[in-house]
């Protein structure tokens, strides 16, 4: 009888690693979703010389639909909304920035069992970076 309550809470144990195998893979899968649909508005907005407020709330909405465990007040957006115009020699005036960010929730597979608080097994994921303005004055 002990060797099989000690070979269970073994198994139990050893279940801990392929579980977070398994989350990984899915953060995996839901950070490349998220870096598909930012790339696609990024590019909307490079066509368009600005984020519009179309294209924002385009990208909200697919984030929202994509991760229904996000609420829009967790989504961080910052981007130029501004207008810039291509310059035929490089100008940083043509750049358009923007900084794009979700939660990614689960971290720890099992957290709860391993003492991680719900607050600390979660993380921002933010894209930040700039493209260039293909509208012409």
């Amino acid at each position: 009888m002990k060797t099989f309550i000690v070979t269970i809470a073994a198994i139990i144990l050893l279940m801990v690693f392929p579980m977070q195998n398994v989350q990984d893979i899915v953060n995996s899968h839901k950070i490349e979703r998220f870096d598909e649909i930012v790339y696609s508005a990024c590019q909307k907005a490079r066509t368009d010389g600005r984020f519009t407020p179309t294209n924002i709330s385009q990208m909200k909405s697919s984030i929202l639909s994509e991760f229904p465990d996000i609420s829009e007040d967790e989504i961080i957006i910052d981007v130029t909304t501004s207008m810039k115009y291509k310059r035929f020699e490089f100008d940083s005036r043509e750049a358009i920035n923007y900084k794009i960010g979700i939660p990614i929730k689960k971290i720890v597979n099992l957290g709860k069992f391993l003492g991680i608080k719900d607050e600390d097994n979660r993380f921002n994921y933010i894209m930040e970076g700039y493209v260039l303005s293909e509208a012409v004055e």
